[in-house]
């Protein structure tokens, strides 16, 4: 019953954004759903990953970022395989790191180096911000999305000029 509105509302956005990016209809219903699915798993794969760590699960054409913290390696190692597990997904960047998770003032940090980042490319005509998903933890700016090398190009320039970003993680599938 629930999920039936999540459905409609996601068609409804897919078929607003339909001409934004070059992926299929399907992969961006998909998208909407693998993370939630993901965070389901890994939460049930061990109880430590669902209240000892802070993990964010995105998902761009199949392919799942894993970024956050936990505790332990071999809880790092249990996300990643609960990840693999779900259907719909084609790979996965297991980017957590082994640390205690972060506090409320790094993660509210990050959200807004995110906003930074976003706002300015919106303003950039030489990236299709449509088609870069941008999230970052930690300090650390990963970018996934279905790009051009160049775009590629353009998106990392602009974030190495933005205050505050400790590393950049490139994670792009290229169109050329």
């Amino acid at each position: 019953m629930t999920r039936s509105p999540l459905i409609l509302v996601a068609l409804a956005l897919s078929f607003a954004l339909g001409g934004c990016g070059s992926r299929s209809f399907g992969n961006k219903i998909d998208d909407q759903f693998i993370p939630s699915e993901v965070s389901d798993k890994i939460a049930k794969a061990n109880p430590d990953l669902a209240v000892g760590s802070h993990i964010v699960v995105t998902s761009y054409n199949g392919v799942v970022l894993l970024a956050g913290q936990t505790p332990r390696s071999e809880l790092k190692g249990m996300a990643e395989q609960a990840a693999r597990s779900v259907q719909g997904v084609r790979k996965v960047h297991n980017e957590l790191q082994v640390i205690q998770p972060s506090s409320a003032l790094a993660r509210s940090n990050d959200a807004l180096l995110t906003t930074k980042i976003k706002t300015q490319m919106l303003t950039d005509n030489s990236i299709s911000s449509s088609r870069i998903k941008v999230i970052t933890e930690n300090g650390i700016v990963y970018l996934l999305g279905l790009v051009s090398r160049q775009e590629a190009t353009n998106a990392s320039n602009l974030v190495q000029g933005v205050s505050g970003v400790q590393k950049i993680v490139k994670l792009f599938e290229y169109i050329n």
